[in-house]
């Protein structure tokens, strides 16, 4: 696109020189439209019906509703292909009449963008020895257009000649059609083997009101009356994917083949399972199932360049923001041509690239397999007990903590601002206790759970538990977890005799003291439904302090007070993965030391 650019600043310099005297009085006189110049010739319409080599040409234009435009008074240059066939024309009309049975409007139907328009600028352009320009056809692609004299030359190498002067504009006649320079949308829609991501697309087209170039005549019932409405071909997916339909965007499309997608749509299935009782429970489910293999698989140059990323050495979707301190490989792809793009076929389009993804090589870690992180301060997700006036019980209140964060060579990267709450009971000496709703659960993968809190300057004693709801729709009480790590007499925790001398040691949890700690909450957990795009949540997790109904000697060696920075769930494949993965906690803490630094 910056080639095209360049080369249209130099066309527009040089359609400037053609106005000086280089031009000959003859070619004055030819293109004159008062002295027996193109006033007075037929219009560009009727030079083609005279001409018996474009009588398919003229046919087709007939039958696409187009031909009024070329004997309108709107100025027009035309190439017209000669001796077009008749199984030619007869494939044009076919498209025309497939997108009209399908209620796209004229200036959106593939006959009229991809071959009428493909044939017809704006302007009438004259041409001489000395042309060399940039054409922008009426679909708004860029044509190259070489005189080599005032009748013949070539547009983007397709030879014409016999230049026609018409009272609306100048008619050339090439050798053959003028090939189309798909952007990237319409390339996949015209190669075989890749239905699946095109119907998906197509799923979303529709005309919406453009409230700019309508008409408003008044309000009725509190809404605009439009006396003349324009509408636009819009579509919401490519909306928050890429604009891969637009000319004037630069795109990149890793496009899976029919077999990929079927593939990736048997895998993903699992993870989209829903309660019967969901409301369109198995149109959520193919939704849900497409997107994810939908998704990462587009790239804005733009986007790349306002990140400082360098192509070679990592590409983001259309799916990645600045801050990703959630998951700094989110979204990511590092060494592209050497992983995700080697040895896939590459297409060039008008806006862009093609990838050909016949391997499946979008990892689902890097979309929608990824790692949740759940703040603890976000209210919209917790809910806290109420008495029977229906107050709350608990004070919860929020705070930052400002901390360094290194890298594993201990070097120092950024001071990072963490947000957590504390969470105590209203009345003295009872319990603390919160319940979060957990966000986006996928079915079928197997969970590890860890929560993050922030210390203290005496240890927190407690318990994590999980409830999910039933087939009535009611969440059950919660059941707790045994820690995976269970407290012994050897562990590193204070007061450890304490605790073994209690019931349910097993289910108990310990905080370090005025530091950030990592402790996994329970590994390999599955969840029987999704909650993907769901307002209501299938499973939440329930905090709350442990210890005696009243105050004890223990209120001096432990804090009933709950402080919480996170929830961290991370999903995996299989139970093998994920128990192999959550037993290595030093490998998963160099994870959140990356995941926390400044992008």
């Amino acid at each position: 696109m910056n080639k095209i650019k360049k080369h249209i600043g130099f066309v527009l310099l040089g359609s400037a020189m053609m106005v000086v005297p280089a031009c000959t009085d003859t070619w004055n006189e030819h293109y004159d439209v008062t002295e027996g110049g193109m006033a007075d010739q037929p219009s560009l319409l009727q030079n083609i019906q005279s001409d018996g080599s474009l009588a398919n040409f003229y046919r087709v234009l007939n039958s696409i509703e187009m031909a009024d435009a070329l004997d309108a008074a709107q100025q027009l240059t035309v190439w017209a292909p000669r001796n077009l066939t008749d199984a030619q024309a007869d494939s044009i009309i076919a498209v025309y009449n497939a997108d009209k049975a399908a209620g796209l409007k004229k200036e959106d139907n593939k006959a009229i963008t991809q071959f009428y328009q493909n044939h017809v600028a704006l302007y009438a352009r004259p041409i001489s020895s000395l042309t060399d320009d940039t054409v922008a056809m009426l679909n708004k692609k860029y044509m190259h257009l070489i005189g080599t004299s005032d009748k013949a030359g070539t547009l983007s190498g397709n030879a014409f000649d016999d230049a026609v002067i018409s009272n609306n504009g100048i008619l050339y006649k090439t050798k053959g059609i003028q090939p189309f320079f798909p952007n990237v949308r319409e390339y996949i829609e015209k190669r075989e083997g890749m239905d699946s991501i095109v119907q998906m697309i197509k799923k979303f087209d529709e005309y919406e009101l453009d409230e700019k170039s309508s008409v408003a005549g008044g309000v009725e019932d509190g809404k605009t009356v439009y006396l003349d409405s324009v509408t636009v071909l819009s579509n919401n997916l490519l909306s928050s994917l890429g604009y891969i339909q637009r000319e004037d965007s630069v795109y990149t499309l890793l496009a899976p083949t029919d077999e990929v997608w079927a593939k990736l749509y048997e895998k993903y299935r699992q993870y989209y399972v829903y309660d019967p009782s969901v409301n369109n429970a198995d149109s959520l489910a193919e939704y849900n199932t497409r997107w994810s293999i939908m998704r990462g698989r587009f790239f804005n140059t733009s986007a790349n360049n306002k990140y400082n990323r360098n192509p070679q050495d990592s590409l983001v979707n259309t799916y990645y923001y600045e801050r990703q301190s959630h998951n700094p490989r989110s979204n990511v792809y590092y060494k592209p041509y050497e992983t995700i793009l080697n040895g896939l076929q590459k297409v060039t389009c008008s806006n862009g690239e093609v990838y050909i993804d016949d391997k499946g090589v979008i990892d689902p870690r890097t979309t929608f397999f990824g790692r949740t992180d759940l703040r603890a301060d976000l209210a919209s997700y917790y809910e806290v007990p109420k008495n029977s006036a229906n107050e709350e019980t608990m004070n919860v209140n929020r705070w930052t903590y400002y901390k360094k964060m290194y890298y594993t060579d201990s070097t120092e990267v950024v001071t990072k601002a963490i947000d957590y709450i504390t969470v105590s009971a209203k009345g003295s000496g009872d319990q603390s206790k919160i319940t979060y709703t957990l966000p986006s659960i996928l079915s079928g993968a197997y969970y590890n759970i860890y929560v993050v809190t922030m210390g203290q300057t005496l240890p927190t004693w407690f318990q994590i538990g999980h409830t999910e709801k039933n087939a009535r729709g009611n969440f059950p009480s919660e059941q707790y977890w045994e820690n995976p790590h269970p407290i012994t007499a050897e562990s590193e925790v204070d007061n450890v005799n304490e605790i073994l001398s209690l019931s349910k040691s097993n289910t108990c949890f310990v905080s370090k003291v005025d530091e950030l700690d990592t402790l996994l909450v329970q590994k390999a957990v599955q969840f029987p439904n999704s909650s993907v795009g769901l307002d209501d949540g299938v499973a939440k997790l329930v905090v709350r302090s442990m210890g005696p109904s009243s105050r004890t000697k223990l209120d001096v060696i432990y804090t009933r007070t709950l402080s919480l920075c996170e929830f961290i769930l991370v999903p995996f494949e299989t139970k093998e993965e994920a128990e192999a993965a959550a037993d290595d906690m030093d490998a998963f803490n160099d994870e959140l030391l990356e995941a926390n630094k400044e992008n």
